[in-house]
């Protein structure tokens, strides 16, 4: 197999943080199997020995810098199998297995053979996924039936490291996302209404008169008022709508693709769907509503910009005298109260 041209030889630290990249080298070097460190992109990062050795082995070498190259161009015919397990690096917690078809060098065979490997993420640079690593099992050192069954081994894992994550991202009482996990996501929902060009609203809701709820009824009767609030908001949005409890009897809405006054329509709807519900506890039916702030995502802010828009919103909502929708409109820095008539409008808003 021809490496497009591409040299294998010198060490690449330099897209490597420099924090990490000795130490990071160092521990990579020690490996046995060959291992290639790539930018979440692709572009390759670091080469430990065995791995530089097994390059020249399969290919030949170049006058080009391997730094300048992509893990996916020294493996053209294999790209499909590498972006899978790349994307899954990017996206989950775990190592991923997959599988190159290699052809040999010599001119008098004409035959491939099978490469196993197995890439994992790794986080060098702050929280977010940074570099993948990947780990080519030469066929000396495992058997197909030995790598088979490890494959199986890990699958199992990552489907219970990825039971875990969702878990640990969800509040206990609710099942719906909790404050770190809506904080942690909103970025990539402001960043996408830049790429896509399409509206994104974004809204505070708070149960009206809870404390009064728990001092009157016990806090098992409140804990019971939240999940079924939880549960109708769930009922209510639609599935790329995301829904999180954010403290307390405090909720929000990520609404996608759905502009302020869309979104005003939609809450007022959930808002009335709210004042609707009466919830059966110990004989007694407990009558609930509930205040909304409202603000429309707009490109370059941050999450925390937004959470203080539509609670400022939210406040304007309770002071209102609750049971209400409050509105900032875009480019505005002033909340008003939103008139729910005349509204007839399904979950499935634009």
């Amino acid at each position: 197999m021809k490496l497009m041209g591409v040299s294998i030889s010198g060490k690449m630290t330099e897209d490597l943080p420099p924090h990490v990249s000795q130490t990071t080298m160092s521990l990579i070097s020690a490996i046995s199997d060959p291992v290639v460190v790539c930018k979440v992109t692709g572009e390759i990062a670091f080469l430990n020995p065995a791995a530089r050795r097994f390059l020249q082995d399969i290919g030949t070498g170049g006058s080009d810098a391997v730094e300048d190259a992509s893990i996916l161009d020294l493996f053209p015919d294999n790209v499909a199998n590498l972006s899978k397990v790349m994307s899954l690096c990017r996206t989950q917690s775990g190592i991923f297995p997959g599988s190159l078809q290699i052809a040999h060098t010599d001119e008098n065979d004409r035959n491939q053979s099978r490469l196993p490997f197995q890439g994992s993420m790794l986080r060098l640079q702050g929280h977010q996924p940074s570099h993948v690593l990947l780990r080519f099992i030469a066929s000396s050192s495992v058997s197909r039936h030995q790598f088979e069954e490890l494959n199986a081994t890990l699958r199992k894992k990552n489907r219970q490291l990825l039971f875990e994550r969702e878990k640990s991202r969800k509040d206990t009482l609710t099942g719906l996302w909790k404050r770190s996990t809506l904080f942690s996501e909103l970025p990539r929902y402001i960043q996408r209404i830049e790429d896509q060009e399409r509206p994104t609203s974004f809204a505070v809701i708070d149960l009206d008169n809870f404390k009064e709820i728990n001092d009157l009824h016990g806090h098992p009767c409140g804990d019971k008022v939240l999940a079924c609030l939880g549960e109708l908001l769930l009922q209510e949005c639609r599935s790329l709508d995301k829904v999180a409890r954010i403290g307390g009897e405090e909720f929000a809405l990520i609404l996608p693709n759905t502009s302020f006054l869309e979104a005003d329509k939609a809450c007022q709807r959930i808002r009335e769907r709210i004042k609707q519900t009466h919830v059966q506890y110990e004989g007694h039916e407990i009558q609930i509503t509930a205040s909304f702030g409202l603000t429309e995502i707009t490109i370059g802010e941050t999450a925390e910009e937004v959470y203080k828009r539509a609670d400022y919103a939210l406040y304007a909502a309770k002071k209102a005298g609750r049971d209400k929708v409050a509105v900032i409109e875009p480019g505005s820095s002033r909340s008003r109260i939103t008139q729910p008539e005349n509204i007839q409008i399904s979950k499935e808003h634009p």
